[in-house]
């Protein structure tokens, strides 16, 4: 059964700041209140009464005396708080979670019961996907619970449904067995609103905070096997590959884990190497990283060693996997280390995709190359009139000098044009299951 939001029930958490659903339990009424609408500094810093109060009498004395006010304890600073309790502040909207039974009464008719400061966990239940070695429960919730795992997380339990960076980070070694938190790489007032990261909070800077060897800073090539300075070499790239999805994009995983091909061979579920090695086989990544770093190999299917990954992602994929890869399609490190001139084919049919997003995604990879391919294209016309623009780019490329020397991981003939019926193929093949993804 589809899961309907209600602004009272759900949405009001995050969406305001002191919110509350007011229910009456005499009558079963509503009363819905907030202190405001959208995220205001209460949300992160708790109760402002009393700061506002400490500040106006500051601001009276330093006119009547030339004194330097005391420091001000009047308000919570989650900076001074520890790497767990200051997540916790972010965690109470960027997580998944149900209250708790006895706490449920109350969230409905006297929340916010959380403040920041608060123990997060003391009236929530916070949820996440079941891992080797995790309790009877959690699988039973999983087995009891299929689409709304689905969801939220791709089939090995990483994270997919972009919002959930907090679920995300506590699965990681680096929150449960460090000292990371999310002002590692965020501040809400010295950085730029678009993703709110710090000056190096983006970058491998923020991980090189603990991670101090030589092999993460002199000598990197040791640990990337690329060259110093490559995107290959980013810490972000290898660790926090975009595969969570939210605002027709792709969101970087905040769960920070290694590349591995097991989930990729037998879930579907991108990994990094492939996402940035876009005309790349998952035979080939597998062959690297067990080269590289010893990894066990696993069997593969034929499509699996011959077609370049993000080709069958892309075309044979259910929606999240075309949404997903279509995006890294248009990613500049991705564009840079795999080339451009055999693209425009590979995204054409998105075009005219069953879901909207995934056509809009394709639509603005395609826009990035040279020439455009795709002028006057409306991702909600009708599916006639997509289809057209299908035609008219794919017919552009086939009017164009052939492109030799492509791999035929990328369904490329050593004529330089790419081979229809193995598109054709992939594209009958495709994955139509429906997938909703609560970003």
């Amino acid at each position: 059964e589809r899961f309907l939001a209600q602004w009272n029930t759900q949405c009001i958490r995050c969406h305001s700041t002191g919110g509350n659903p007011g229910l009456d339990p005499s009558s079963g009424d509503l009363n819905t209140r907030v202190a405001e609408l959208g995220i205001a500094c209460e949300a992160c810093h708790g109760p402002g009464e009393k700061h506002v109060r400490r500040q106006q009498e500051n601001r009276r004395l330093s006119v009547a005396l030339p004194v330097k006010a005391p420091p001000d304890d009047s308000i919570l600073q989650p900076a001074r708080l520890s790497s767990r309790a200051s997540s916790e502040i972010c965690g109470q909207c960027h997580g998944e979670y149900v209250v708790r039974e006895e706490f449920a009464a109350d969230a409905m008719s006297r929340s916010p019961l959380y403040k920041p400061g608060d123990d997060l966990h003391r009236t929530r239940h916070y949820i996440q996907h079941p891992r080797p070695g995790s309790s009877r429960r959690r699988w039973q919730d999983l087995e009891n619970n299929p689409n709304f795992f689905s969801e939220r997380w791709w089939p090995d339990g990483t994270i997919l449904a972009g919002g959930r960076e907090f679920t995300a980070l506590r699965a990681s070694a680096c929150y449960l067995k460090g000292e990371i938190s999310c002002l590692t790489c965020h501040s809400m007032h010295k950085s730029d609103p678009n993703d709110q990261l710090k000056k190096q909070g983006g970058t491998s800077m923020a991980c090189l905070e603990c991670h101090k060897e030589a092999r993460f800073t002199s000598e990197i090539r040791q640990h990337t096997r690329h060259a110093p300075g490559s995107s290959g070499s980013d810490c972000m790239n290898c660790h926090m590959p975009h595969t969570s999805y939210a605002l027709l994009k792709g969101i970087r995983s905040h769960q920070i884990s290694s590349p591995r091909l097991d989930s990729a061979v037998k879930l579907g579920v991108p990994n990094a190497c492939n996402l940035c090695h876009l005309d790349k086989t998952l035979g080939w990544a597998q062959g690297e990283l067990a080269t590289r770093y010893g990894h066990a190999r696993v069997p593969l299917s034929s499509d699996q060693e011959r077609i370049a990954a993000s080709v069958l992602w892309l075309l044979k994929g259910d929606a999240a996997q075309r949404a997903i890869s279509a995006w890294h399609f248009g990613w500049q490190p991705a564009r840079e280390v795999s080339g451009t001139n055999w693209m425009a084919p590979m995204l054409a049919p998105l075009l005219n995709d069953g879901y909207g997003v995934v056509r809009q995604i394709a639509f603005k990879s395609l826009q990035s190359l040279s020439p455009k391919p795709s002028a006057g294209y409306d991702f909600l016309a009708s599916g006639m009139e997509r289809q057209r623009v299908v035609e008219r780019v794919t017919d552009a490329w086939n009017a164009r000098p052939p492109t030799l020397g492509l791999s035929s991981n990328l369904l490329m003939g050593s004529d330089g044009r790419f081979q229809q019926e193995a598109i054709s193929r992939l594209l009958k093949e495709q994955d139509q299951r429906s997938v909703t993804v609560q970003e």
